[in-house]
């Protein structure tokens, strides 16, 4: 069944300018062709029309670092990962509509406790649950003394490689390793590094030998470097990373996924948890010079891609944050369609519209290179050509 796709305009998510009157040709879901209409060409005589020439088309957005269970807003964010299974799938379930409905179609998610993420995910699969598409990391690798500790706890070597050898055979995308401290938590300096060198080693060793890679929460100081010794291929968060750190990192062709919302809007980390001083000593400390970071980020030429970190239905806003330290709109849409497919190594079948690829995209009725903050109406969003909202 052939489906054509008819819009205002379409961004294609390459980077190239809006093609007006941009149409889709689909079949079983995958891109057959895309052009205007003359470019098209003969049609099949049963194709299904779809008008959407009243609103602008692009790629489906990809959220590179969340989690399905959490909510920041409710505070105590490790407390919420350590409640029963049952309960954070249930949890979980209005978090994924909310994703959806903000146009994201596709999300890797960076750790889950009990493998939920492995349920979800099979639920969307088998139809039972509406929802982004999802890449897995399992349970999160972390030290008992480090941030991100929830349930799970992996030290040294040899329970660094069964945790990542299980998590694998759960069928993990990537693995996602605790390096420094963190933001949300009381204790401990957000560039303390829990884990060593080895320890580091171990689990890129074990998801490079199964063809994955390792993503490092990481914000700065020595956790940084060793994960970029180690061959780690995204940095998440990196809120306090050196622009030596970062030349580094382009010269490996590493990621830096930015994570804003949380510590930015009134509805993250600040609703709930300000009321640990500890931690809003930190957030408050951390904005200013998050902003003077990333301003040099966005220049560096790094490969940039952005997550929500669990503020579900905020995918606008990261965007909104990464205009304002200096980016492109352009720059940052292609930060959540056609670069953060390149991070999450999916760029073969997501992330722009282009012959051969999954025909995942999103309406707008506004041009959000005009104005970026126009991507917070999405109007309706289709995965695999088929609408869902």
């Amino acid at each position: 069944m052939y489906k054509l796709i008819k819009s205002k305009a379409m961004i294609d998510g390459t980077g190239n300018v809006p093609i007006k009157g941009g149409c889709l040709l689909i079949s079983n879901g995958v891109i057959e062709k895309i052009g205007s209409l003359e470019m098209i060409g003969d049609i099949p005589n049963d194709t299904e029309i779809i008008d959407l020439t009243d609103f602008y088309l692009m790629p489906g957005l990809i959220d590179c670092h969340t989690h399905l269970s959490i909510i920041p807003s409710q505070g105590n964010q490790l407390e919420q990962m350590r409640l029963p299974a049952s309960r954070n799938i249930l949890r979980s379930i209005p978090n994924l509509y909310t994703d959806l409905k903000s146009g994201v179609t596709t999300m890797r998610i960076m750790g889950e406790e009990h493998y939920i993420d492995v349920d979800i995910r099979n639920a969307i699969n088998e139809g039972f649950v509406q929802g982004p598409r999802l890449l897995l990391s399992g349970i999160q690798i972390v030290a008992s003394n480090g941030h991100g500790l929830a349930l799970t706890a992996s030290d040294g070597e040899a329970e660094i490689r069964k945790l990542s050898r299980q998590n694998l055979a759960k069928g993990a995308d990537q693995l996602k390793i605790f390096v420094t401290g963190g933001l949300s938590s009381a204790g401990g300096s957000v560039n303390v590094c829990s884990y060593t060198k080895k320890e580091i080693a171990v689990a890129v060793e074990e998801a490079e030998r199964a063809g994955k890679y390792v993503a490092a929460h990481a914000h700065g100081g020595k956790g940084v470097d060793l994960c970029i010794q180690e061959g780690v291929r995204t940095i998440e968060h990196g809120a306090f990373v050196t622009l030596d750190q970062v030349e580094k990192m382009i010269r490996q062709d590493m990621w830096i996924v930015g994570t804003f919302s949380i510590l930015f809007h009134p509805e993250g980390i600040e609703k709930t948890d300000f009321s640990v001083p500890s931690i809003r000593e930190k957030v408050l400390k951390s904005r200013d010079i998050v902003a003077k970071t990333f301003g040099e980020i966005v220049k560096s030429g790094v490969n940039i891609a952005l997550g929500t970190d669990s503020m579900h239905g905020f995918i606008s806003y990261e965007l909104e944050c990464l205009v304002n330290f200096g980016a492109s709109n352009m720059q940052a849409i292609l930060a959540i369609t056609k670069d953060a497919a390149k991070a999450c190594r999916m760029d073969d079948k997501f992330g722009t519209l282009e012959k051969g690829k999954i025909a995942d995209f999103i309406a707008l009725s506004q041009n959000p290179l005009e104005n970026i903050k126009y991507l917070k109406d999405v109007k309706s969003v289709y995965k695999e050509g088929t609408k869902v909202i």
